[in-house]
């Protein structure tokens, strides 16, 4: 029996470590390119790099930040529901996470170009092709993340806390604010930077409501998908480097605020 069970270990350590392997050989291919390639690559194309990965910072950033101020008063009030309306909420809430990005940035095409408010709304705002409409496509993109993640996260919480707030004459808001954000900071923040990391990778919602204007509404992961198509490799293998380093940089946050959480309620 003890023999089995150490047969079954060791296949299980060579295969995690062969799947581990092969993505390091993946991960590491642009670098290889870029090595061989003496990191020669074309300034207007290194030009164009930068605009695009600026631009995806700051309409992530911005969009990340609209999400937050929406989905926290949300999904506090979603984590106090027992009753079918929480369902019905929740559905309406996750269908972007079912459906294709590309399809989530049609039904918001449609919506301002098509439907009267959406119209009104496109001509007063300048929504369409413009980098508004990338910030827009971001936030429903990574809306229904955040409200799932902090609605979990607040229906964890003891409801002691809140009956203790409300008989020291806070109201639920000043709950909200005052006591569980302070009180779950770190995993808040863990939140954030996951719905940071989907926007900035989003690529059909941002494409289809921004247009994919070149120097204009190209974000990285645009780019990226332009360079593909039509760019030189040199080119393509810096661009997936950058993004695999922001993607590390994310992942080390990510799991540095996780260390510093020691129980679903920080002291």
């Amino acid at each position: 029996m003890r023999a089995a069970l150490t047969l079954s270990d060791e296949v299980l350590k060579y295969t995690t470590v062969l799947v581990v392997a092969i993505l390091v050989f993946v991960f590491t291919s642009p670098i290889v390119v870029l090595w061989e390639r003496n990191f020669n690559v074309e300034a207007s194309s290194l030009s164009l790099l930068v605009e695009s990965l600026v631009l995806s910072i700051t309409t992530s950033l911005s969009s990340s930040l609209l999400i937050f101020v929406f989905s926290v008063p949300a999904a506090f009030y979603l984590a106090t529901l027992r009753c079918l309306s929480r369902k019905l909420v929740e559905t309406i809430v996750m269908i972007p996470v079912i459906l294709s990005p590309s399809a989530t940035g049609s039904l918001i095409l449609l919506f301002f170009a098509r439907n009267p408010l959406g119209s009104v709304l496109d001509r007063i705002l300048g929504v369409l092709n413009d980098p508004k409409g990338v910030i827009i496509a971001q936030f429903v993109i990574g809306y229904p993340v955040a409200v799932s993640f902090y609605t979990a996260l607040f229906s964890s919480i003891p409801r002691v806390y809140e009956e203790v707030a409300l008989e020291a004459g806070l109201s639920r808001l000043e709950y909200l604010y005052r006591v569980l954000l302070p009180m779950t900071k770190s995993q808040v923040f863990s939140g954030l930077v996951l719905v940071y990391a989907r926007v900035f990778a989003d690529f059909g919602a941002s494409l289809v409501v921004g247009g994919g204007i070149r120097g204009k509404t190209w974000t990285f992961p645009i780019y990226i998908y332009m360079t593909t198509q039509y760019g030189d490799i040199a080119t393509l293998s810096l661009a997936l480097t950058l993004y695999l380093l922001v993607t590390l940089a994310l992942l080390y946050t990510l799991y540095t605020v996780r260390e510093a959480v020691s129980s679903p309620v920080q002291r």
